[in-house]
């Protein structure tokens, strides 16, 4: 060896062999896990807005935003609270033995996703109808409906195999069959359609859920072999109020997230409703990146908190704290440097709206940096606060939309919700710092630590 290749001291490890190390910590392998779903489903939602915009024109584009972002607004309320709570008797049950409870509450939970669906059908159809014709009505529908059962069984199966077999197997087979649809239609240069598009969803979410059935049945199985002549034993009077909360919980965050589109479409026009469903997708990045610490985050963070793992919990709290401040700094930098390329790549016409794409992002990621607080009041019991935070923004933000939008169109939407994100984001880091102690947000990395001496 020539004297210029200096070896690694003796002793000290290897770059390699510290990345390797790294990886195998519980807390960050499951988080890169986590990210890697969160990257293919965000992969897959771009390409099928891309597709969908290029294959459909502006107007038609605009209905399909319209009647995604009520179809995925309406199953997840159609789902009555029942991914929480199915996720939180499964452990309960699981832990205690308890097959006749499981069994149970597996039965409420079946007769609420039936019960659900059937209610939003009666408020969707109708609404539907004064959009598009019967089919594309009845195919939307079809998606809402499978959909709602299918996110579900994604929870029970994300605990049990973790997410690469709930959200990443799911989404893969629902959004795969649409991308290949609309490739289609581009390469032969047939006009596509909106009826297509959501049959195809449909079916794919159908395939989903029998592979997430069949998952779950074969878990059910191995944990309580005799569990079909298990006498089911079903608590309607406690269980029925904890899915109500839960319910409240989902549907607020599912109106906060989808109820913008559908505003701007009833104010406006469905072409100026495609425009502001491209730049909010785009500005979701920093959600998405939330999700990802929050799909790890509930799998590890409720065990640490109530076993009262102090150390633990603030080291993990730290590391949730440091993977998002990576994802908001480099997300900003890479919407700042992309995000008017991105717009060109789905259509020239939406290039116009950068602006409003860069306003909206400093919305989103204020409201992913408190993502970690919401979850520890949660945990500590402090659902009303939650619930009431999350409420009182969800109530702003549509008087704020319905003020602004008629007035400054896309502009006075991004505004308005990038002041109410901000506001809710320091709203719920206050209410974490105060009921919890722990500040679980971003913004605990600014604290002062303790001088060693």
């Amino acid at each position: 060896m020539s004297d210029d290749m200096v070896a690694p001291a003796a002793g000290r490890p290897s770059l390699s062999q510290r990345l390797r190390d790294l990886l195998k910590q519980r807390d960050v392998s499951g988080m890169v896990t986590a990210v890697v779903i969160k990257v293919m489903v965000l992969t897959l939602n771009f390409t099928l807005i891309t597709l969908a915009a290029r294959a459909l024109d502006s107007s038609a584009f605009g209905y399909y935003s319209i009647l995604f972002s009520a179809a995925s607004l309406l199953y997840i309320v159609a789902a009555v609270g029942q991914e929480p709570f199915v996720l939180r008797i499964w452990n309960e049950m699981k832990v205690n033995a308890d097959a006749p409870r499981l069994k149970g509450a597996l039965l409420f939970t079946f007769v609420a996703s039936v019960c659900g669906p059937l209610i939003a059908t009666a408020i969707f159809y109708p609404w539907a109808l004064t959009y598009v014709g019967h089919g594309t009505a009845l195919a939307t529908l079809a998606y809402l409906v499978i959909s709602s059962p299918l996110q579900i069984c994604i929870h029970l199966v994300r605990t049990e195999r973790g997410t690469v077999y709930g959200d990443g197997l799911s989404f893969a087979i629902v959004g795969l069959p649409p991308i290949v649809y609309l490739g289609m239609c581009l390469v032969n240069g047939t006009p596509a359609d909106i009826a297509d598009i959501f049959t195809v969803l449909a079916c794919g979410a159908f395939v989903a859920l029998l592979a997430q059935l069949v998952m779950i049945r074969r878990r059910i199985l191995a944990l309580f072999p005799d569990f079909r002549t298990v006498r089911a034993i079903i608590e309607f009077r406690q269980w029925l109020p904890r899915s109500g909360k839960l319910w409240m919980t989902a549907s607020l965050e599912a109106t906060n997230q989808y109820i913008d589109v559908i505003i701007i479409g009833f104010l406006m026009d469905p072409t100026v409703a495609g425009a502001y469903f491209v730049t909010v997708r785009f500005a979701n990045l920093f959600a998405a990146a939330a999700d990802a610490v929050n799909l790890f985050a509930t799998q590890h963070l409720p065990a640490l908190y109530y076993r009262d793992e102090r150390a633990a919990l603030a080291k993990m709290l730290d590391n949730l704290a440091w993977i998002m401040a990576f994802f908001t700094g480099m997300g900003l930098l890479g919407i700042t440097a992309g995000g008017y390329l991105a717009l060109w790549v789905i259509n020239e016409n939406y290039t116009q709206y950068y602006p409003q794409l860069l306003i909206l992002c400093l919305g989103t990621a204020a409201a992913g940096t408190t993502r970690a607080s919401t979850l520890a009041l949660m945990l500590s019991g402090h659902e009303g606060r939650y619930l009431l935070i999350t409420a009182m923004g969800v109530l702003l933000r549509c008087l704020a939309l319905f003020a602004l939008v008629p007035h400054f169109g896309i502009t006075g939407a991004v505004i308005a919700s990038t002041l109410i994100y901000a506001i809710q984001a320091v709203a719920f880091r206050r209410a974490d710092k105060a009921l919890t102690g722990l500040d679980a947000s971003m913004f605990r990395l600014l604290r002062k630590r303790p001088v060693p001496e």
